[in-house]
């Protein structure tokens, strides 16, 4: 995983080189332990308000 400013516009994480997929299970298990770790820092906030 590596982690890079974008400009002005924010900071993009890259979780794998390899294509992101639902079906492979080290996949699905990076992702909930990412989005833990950004949910535990205060940084998961819903981008449309419904």
């Amino acid at each position: 995983m590596w982690i890079e400013p974008v400009e002005d516009l924010g900071t993009l994480v890259v979780l794998t080189p390899e294509r992101l997929t639902a079906s492979n299970p080290a996949h699905v298990e990076l992702g909930r332990q990412v989005f833990d770790r950004l949910n535990r820092a205060g940084l998961m906030h819903p981008v449309v308000q419904g």
